[in-house]
């Protein structure tokens, strides 16, 4: 697939660990034009933008002056601030407020913990169990030892559709990255002996689920992210900034996944997710995204290039 300008709509500024280092919108764009990006995301965790700016007003007050000035500087480039926000619990609650959404350009979220309020966990527990506790914290594998497939498949299915309904949501994150990548990766692990069941796309998404999931995210303009960094091994054409040199960071049937977005006719979108500067180098880095593209048949026209494609929060 051969596309003329690039989007890169998942970059962070800061590093996710101590010392936290950061750098500039105009350090960001000048190495995404070197690689044909002309539209460019900005976003941080909301976490860590209360943390690096206090509030998410002085968050936006702050980065859109060097936005400001950067788009006079490379008139070729647009960019967009944003905040990749968590979501919390099954019935769609997430860390950012409404009105905190509406100062946004976009809002990208993902699912960096269990949801709450299903049939996992506890409403009371939404937000405490994320990767690094199921990875580190003895009480939480208890826990997880617990669950049941059925339950974990359907409280995936049940917050992101709430996802496709909530009108601030711009872009769905590696969207299975917590029931495939991370969730398997534990259960293996934590559950030996019980076999795993999500091999086929339709195991995570049968037909009728599908179905009202992505007609919901079609009516709401919410796009799926393609992240560069989980393509399988032997798909890949870019081994450089992925998130496993093997494919135990990846899930063959993303193609399949990506085949039933094309024929609902759902825009999909383009992210290194990269953490600058550590990572500066990996703007804009989209090879294997493209290529996922390519093999599930995803036309450019449903592919987010420029701004006017973007779901705005700021204009709802």
């Amino acid at each position: 697939m051969q596309l003329k300008y690039l989007a890169d709509l998942h970059i962070h500024m800061h590093e996710d660990f101590p010392p936290y280092r950061s750098c500039s919108v105009e350090d960001v764009v000048k190495v995404a034009l070197e690689r044909n990006v002309r539209l460019v995301g900005i976003v941080e965790h909301y976490g860590s933008a209360l943390l690096h700016y206090k509030s998410i007003e002085n968050y936006c007050s702050k980065i859109r002056k060097e936005i400001e000035a950067v788009e006079k500087k490379f008139p070729g480039v647009e960019v967009l601030l944003g905040i990749e926000a968590s979501i919390l619990t099954v019935d769609g609650e997430l860390d950012i407020k409404p009105e905190e959404a509406k100062m946004l350009d976009f809002l990208l979220v993902g699912m960096h913990h269990i949801p709450a309020g299903g049939s996992c966990l506890p409403r009371e527990m939404k937000g405490k169990v994320s990767v690094g506790d199921i990875k580190g914290n003895p009480s939480y594998q208890t826990f997880l030892r617990k669950f049941k497939f059925g339950d974990l498949i359907a409280d995936w299915q049940e917050a992101t559709l709430s996802l496709m309904q909530n009108p601030y949501v711009s872009i769905y994150a590696h969207p299975v990255q917590w029931p495939i990548v991370v969730m398997k990766k534990f259960f293996i692990k934590l559950r030996p002996k019980e076999k795993w069941c999500i091999n086929r796309i339709e195991d995570l998404l049968p037909p009728d689920i599908a179905q009202e999931i992505f007609l919901e995210a079609k009516r709401n303009g919410v796009a799926w992210e393609v992240n560069n960094g989980f393509l399988p091994v032997k798909y890949r054409v870019d081994n450089e900034y992925v998130c496993c040199k093997d494919d135990s960071n990846s899930w063959s049937e993303l193609i399949e996944l990506f085949k039933m977005i094309r024929e609902y006719g759902v825009k999909v979108s383009l992210g290194t997710d990269a953490h600058v500067p550590g990572e500066l180098k990996r703007v804009g880095r989209l090879a294997n995204a493209i290529e996922l593209l390519r093999l599930a048949g995803v036309k450019e026209q449903n592919i987010v290039l420029r701004k006017n494609q973007v779901k705005l929060c700021r204009e709802l």
